[in-house]
């Protein structure tokens, strides 16, 4: 925009007025050259000032908001870039040190500390990357696929060896004719073999898991006499099988006479619905007319399969978790059939499973727990509780009541996973427990006993917590 006063544009009449008189007649000469034609006025030196001070300001706002808009725009422009293509920032830094480090850094490893990183300054306990080994073992883990013989085992502290509590079904294990209460006393065959006994047990276990395909070669110690038993030799090709989050048996003991069945809940993953439906099954057709829940040291899991779960228990349209994010918008899942697909089939919920064993567990259940049941484990625990299904038996529970979710980087081009808390959640019918815990109903601490050995070596009766649960149960209490 041009600045410019020209005196030949008739200027408004409360500007002329405000213009004095010169020298001689000024008056005279303005109307005589609305006479003779226009002249040129003379304008005085404070009015150009003031008028060439304004006409710059104006000039000056208007170019200062030509630039801001070019530059807003160019700003918005960048801005949609980044969002589009995020991965962009971490890939500059990436690039800047491997243009420029003294040392070199391999790709991966540098992006794997920079998305660790960010993890670990998000403040939550919760959080974790997975890198892509970690990651797929995550997914299998969670689904219940393994690769191994098929064995779950424990350390014996006594015998300096590792002895077998479960052998999964289908597994190689299985086929081999390894046997519960097996001990492995020794990895490798013949002039190779290496005594149990000589090294630790973290060790021991890394001899006997390996991938499928690849073989375990060990001797067990069988019999109940460990110093008389029989060894058995065994060569076992590892192989892919389903692993087990549901152990049950008929107990030792009894109620008033009645069969008494305990099932253990390990964690809540994808197979543990269709596992615990089995359990219960049996139990009752074994005659069991009570029941005990163990999830003592069980972390957690799922939600899709706690839901199916305690779907066997509670009533349609009944509330199994409270959840709210961090805006405060609170969502319910409730109990209703639904069919699931892939990996969640097995959490599918239909209309006939809805309440199944809601009379076989009310007055006639417990539930044991102590300071390592937590997240899953304690919404199941919780909830029987808040319906009046069954008792809670053992010591608080660990107090974890924030949800987390799990995001495979692959979509957004980064290898492995990402966990981190994005809901808090609450019980169906009580208040919260995160920082918490849930108080038993009935508070029972461990014995000495149990504190010096496996709780998956307690014989029933060693159980101060499960006797006191059976104790509690029988009719008169």
């Amino acid at each position: 925009m041009e600045n410019r006063i020209e005196t030949d544009i008739p200027a408004p009449d409360e500007v002329t007025s405000a213009v004095p008189a010169g020298p001689g007649d000024a008056g005279a000469d303005g109307q005589k050259a609305g006479k003779k034609g226009r002249h040129k006025r003379g304008i005085p030196v404070r009015v150009f000032v003031f008028a060439l001070i304004a006409a710059v300001l104006v000039s000056y706002m208007a170019a200062f908001a030509t630039v801001s808009n070019i530059y807003k725009t160019r700003i918005a422009d960048l801005a949609s870039e980044r969002k589009s293509d995020a991965p962009d920032r971490l890939d500059t830094v990436v690039g800047l040190i491997k243009s420029h480090s003294y040392y070199e850094v391999d790709e991966d490893t540098l992006c794997r500390s920079l998305l660790g990183g960010y993890v670990n300054i998000v403040g939550d306990r919760y959080a974790y990357y997975y890198d892509e080994e970690e990651f797929s073992a995550l997914i299998s883990e969670n689904s219940g696929d393994s690769q191994g013989i098929g064995v779950s085992i424990i350390e014996d502290t006594d015998h300096k060896c590792i002895k077998i509590i479960a052998v999964y079904e289908g597994s190689p294990a299985a086929a081999a004719g390894i046997a519960v209460g097996d001990r492995i006393i020794s990895v490798g065959k013949g002039e190779n073999a290496e005594p149990l006994s000589g090294m630790s047990y973290e060790t021991a276990v890394g001899k006997l898991t390996g991938a499928a395909g690849t073989t375990a070669e060990f001797s067990v110690a069988r019999g109940e006499d460990f110093d008389s038993a029989e060894i058995i030799d065994f060569s076992i090709k590892r192989d892919h099988f389903t692993t087990t989050s549901v152990m049950y048996r008929v107990s030792d003991l009894s109620v008033n006479g009645q069969k008494a069945g305990v099932i253990k809940i390990t964690g809540f993953d994808l197979t543990t619905p269709v596992m615990f439906e089995k359990a219960m099954d049996e139990l009752i057709a074994a005659g069991c007319g009570y029941f005990v829940f163990d999830v003592r040291y069980n972390p957690g899991g799922d939600l899709a399969s706690i839901t199916a779960v305690l779907s066997f228990f509670l009533r349609e349209g009944d509330t199994v978790i409270r959840t709210v994010d961090r805006s405060g918008s609170e969502e319910k899942t409730t109990v209703a059939p639904v069919t699931l697909t892939g990996n969640y089939e097995g959490c599918s919920v239909s209309a006939e499973d809805i309440g199944k064993y809601r009379e076989a567990a009310i007055g006639h259940s417990a539930v044991l727990a102590n300071g390592s049941t937590a997240s899953a484990a304690e919404l199941f625990t919780s909830s029987l509780k808040d319906y009046g299904i069954s008792l809670i038996v053992g010591e608080k529970t660990f107090g974890k009541g924030s949800m987390q979710s799990v995001f495979n980087l692959a979509f957004y081009g980064f290898p492995g996973g990402l966990k981190f808390t994005t809901k808090m959640y609450f019980p169906p019918l009580s208040e919260g427990y995160d920082g918490i815990g849930i108080e038993p109903d009935l508070a029972v601490e461990p014995s000495e006993y149990m504190r010096s050995k496996n709780i998956f070596d307690i014989a029933d009766k060693d159980d101060v917590q499960l006797t006191a649960a059976l104790d509690r149960l029988a009719p008169g209490h």
